[in-house]
């Protein structure tokens, strides 16, 4: 048992340490020399340095379209891009991690050349590189060379290759990680309710009186705030939840039996914060919403059966209840995870049900798989 319990210890270890991916936005350089004819020195060594630097670490770099049509969409010169203020706009438009950007010259046959990298949550800059070379007409060669010289500064910006292959090409996604869809299945744990047991006219009945199961999808957008700003990085999350319950049990009337099955569907949109203990995250969650119950009772076994007098006073065998209720839920949600894409999740919550008849209160418990992505 302890052999096992530290294959699991050793196995979660791992899958936690797997590096966190970053994404890189790298900006052509502008050409502050006068002389057009090196225009092409820019996207060129852009591009130089984003292939060197892939061979060594691991990092998302957004297409090339995407940074044009950001540029322009939002008025953004070319000449600025070498600015602090374009080049950080650019990178929270585009959702990045990092972000470089500089500006070279070119005065007789020599190039002299400024690169910054800054980090976009806090506008600190990481690394600032300077250096001088050559124009020859291998001057694709001396990209490279400007590459490979970057690359050895690059290491604690980015997580290296190597730590990829270590964790077997696991890695954890910030920006996936923020759209959780959980689904769970489970029961009432507890009612908090006087229970209804003899059908009479002054009866009410209601989900108190059914243990059920139920089943729940729900999804998440954690880091709510940076939808709207990029550098809001509050660990609140919005989640939605669907819920269905089902659940049967005997009434009894007049002496007989009458068999009922419970039927429940509820939405609850909700609100949350996020924090992480050891290997778990918790996500304690408070909402409202709506719900629909349907309940269908089954008079068949009944000697004298009850009447309905909408439908010329006849004997009916079975009637059904639609009861409409508000919902004040709150909950957690405990995740483990097991993959960097997946987690196992326990989710115990508290729900008071505000309907026509009054309020009931119970505590449902359920266990799923939440999936990130």
């Amino acid at each position: 048992m302890g052999s096992r319990a530290a294959a699991l210890f050793f196995f979660s270890a791992s899958l936690w340490s797997a590096p966190t991916v970053k994404r890189l936005l790298i900006l052509p350089a502008v050409n502050e020399s006068p002389n057009g004819e090196n225009a092409y020195i820019g996207p060129s060594l852009a591009e130089a340095i984003k292939t060197k630097l892939a061979e060594r670490y691991f990092f998302y770099h957004p297409e090339d379209e995407a940074i044009e049509n950001t540029r322009r969409n939002n008025f953004i010169q070319e000449e600025d891009l070498h600015t602090k203020s374009a080049a950080m706009q650019m990178g929270e438009w585009l959702r990045q991690d990092l972000v470089m950007n500089g500006r070279y010259s070119v005065a007789g046959n020599r190039l002299r050349l400024n690169l910054n990298l800054y980090e976009i949550e806090t506008g600190k800059l990481l690394v600032s590189f300077k250096t001088e070379a050559p124009v020859t007409a291998k001057m694709f060669d001396t990209f490279a060379a400007i590459a490979a010289q970057l690359g050895e500064k690059m290491s604690k910006a980015l997580p290296s290759q190597q730590e990829l292959a270590a964790s077997g090409g696991s890695y954890y996604d910030p920006e996936k990680g923020k759209r959780t869809v959980v689904l769970s299945f489970g029961t009432r744990a507890a009612g908090f309710t006087s229970t209804a047991t003899n059908l009479s006219s002054s009866a009410t009945i209601s989900n108190a009186d059914f243990p059920h199961l139920s089943a729940s999808l729900a999804y998440q957008r954690h880091s709510m705030l940076d939808i709207f700003a990029r550098r809001y990085k509050w660990p609140i999350f919005a989640q939605f939840m669907l819920t269905g319950g089902y659940g049967k049990r005997d009434y009894t009337r007049d002496g007989g039996t009458v068999p009922a099955r419970f039927m429940a569907f509820e939405a609850v949109p909700s609100l949350g914060y996020a924090f992480s203990l050891l290997w778990f995250k918790f996500e304690p969650y408070l909402g409202a919403g709506m719900g629909y119950a349907n309940f269908r009772l089954d008079y068949s076994n009944l000697a004298r059966k009850p009447v309905d007098t909408a439908f010329l006073g006849q004997a009916i065998s079975t009637q059904t209840i639609e009861q409409f209720y508000v919902i004040s839920q709150a909950g957690m949600l405990i995740k483990f995870a097991l993959h960097p894409r997946w987690s196992v999740v326990l989710t115990p919550s508290a729900t008071l049900f505000h309907f026509a008849g009054g309020v009931q209160a119970e505590i449902n418990a359920r266990a799923g798989v939440g999936f990130y992505f």
